[in-house]
Protein backbone atom coordinates (compact mmCIF):
# COMPACT_ATOMS: atom_id res chain seq x y z
CA UNK A 1 0.00 0.00 0.00
CA UNK A 2 0.97 3.11 -0.60
CA UNK A 3 0.12 6.89 0.61
CA UNK A 4 -0.12 9.05 -1.86
CA UNK A 5 -2.71 10.91 -3.38
CA UNK A 6 -4.67 9.11 -6.59
CA UNK A 7 -4.64 11.92 -9.02
CA UNK A 8 -2.20 15.07 -9.05
CA UNK A 9 -4.11 18.21 -7.39
CA UNK A 10 -3.17 21.47 -9.35
CA UNK A 11 -1.76 24.79 -8.35
CA UNK A 12 -4.67 26.80 -8.85
CA UNK A 13 -6.83 24.12 -6.56
CA UNK A 14 -3.94 24.51 -3.79
CA UNK A 15 -3.69 28.24 -4.04
CA UNK A 16 -7.77 28.31 -3.73
CA UNK A 17 -7.33 25.92 -0.91
CA UNK A 18 -5.20 27.97 0.54
CA UNK A 19 -6.56 31.05 0.03
CA UNK A 20 -10.04 30.39 1.60
CA UNK A 21 -7.92 29.12 4.66
CA UNK A 22 -6.25 32.19 5.03
CA UNK A 23 -9.12 34.42 4.67
CA UNK A 24 -11.31 32.18 7.20
CA UNK A 25 -8.73 32.49 9.65
CA UNK A 26 -8.84 36.44 9.11
CA UNK A 27 -12.20 36.86 9.64
CA UNK A 28 -11.68 34.52 13.02
CA UNK A 29 -9.00 36.53 14.10
CA UNK A 30 -10.98 40.30 13.43
CA UNK A 31 -13.93 39.08 15.34
CA UNK A 32 -11.66 37.57 18.43
CA UNK A 33 -9.95 41.35 18.79
CA UNK A 34 -10.95 43.10 21.85
CA UNK A 35 -10.68 46.48 22.63
CA UNK A 36 -10.70 48.28 25.60
CA UNK A 37 -13.18 51.22 26.55
CA UNK A 38 -12.68 53.86 28.43
CA UNK A 39 -15.39 55.62 30.67
CA UNK A 40 -16.44 57.93 27.47
CA UNK A 41 -17.37 54.43 25.69
CA UNK A 42 -14.19 55.22 23.25
CA UNK A 43 -12.02 52.58 22.68
CA UNK A 44 -8.90 52.97 24.06
CA UNK A 45 -6.62 49.86 22.51
CA UNK A 46 -6.84 46.54 23.01
CA UNK A 47 -7.67 44.37 25.93
CA UNK A 48 -5.73 42.25 27.73
CA UNK A 49 -2.41 44.76 26.78
CA UNK A 50 -0.56 47.36 28.83
CA UNK A 51 -0.95 50.53 28.02
CA UNK A 52 0.90 53.14 27.05
CA UNK A 53 2.25 54.51 30.42
CA UNK A 54 3.08 51.17 31.47
CA UNK A 55 -0.09 50.25 33.60
CA UNK A 56 -2.35 47.19 33.54
CA UNK A 57 -5.47 46.44 35.90
CA UNK A 58 -4.65 49.52 37.72
CA UNK A 59 -0.90 48.58 38.17
CA UNK A 60 2.70 49.43 37.85
CA UNK A 61 3.79 46.73 35.22
CA UNK A 62 6.70 47.85 33.85
CA UNK A 63 8.75 51.60 33.73
CA UNK A 64 8.00 53.85 30.65
CA UNK A 65 11.98 54.80 29.00
CA UNK A 66 12.21 58.38 28.42
CA UNK A 67 14.44 59.49 25.52
CA UNK A 68 17.75 61.45 26.94
CA UNK A 69 18.21 64.91 25.22
CA UNK A 70 21.56 64.84 23.39
CA UNK A 71 23.74 67.44 23.85
CA UNK A 72 25.50 69.11 20.71
CA UNK A 73 28.82 70.47 22.07
CA UNK A 74 30.42 72.37 19.66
Amino acid sequence: MTFAPKKKVSKTRTKRRTTNWIKLSAKKLLNRVQLQYNEAGEAVGLAHFAKLDGTYKDRQVFKVKTKKKSVTRI
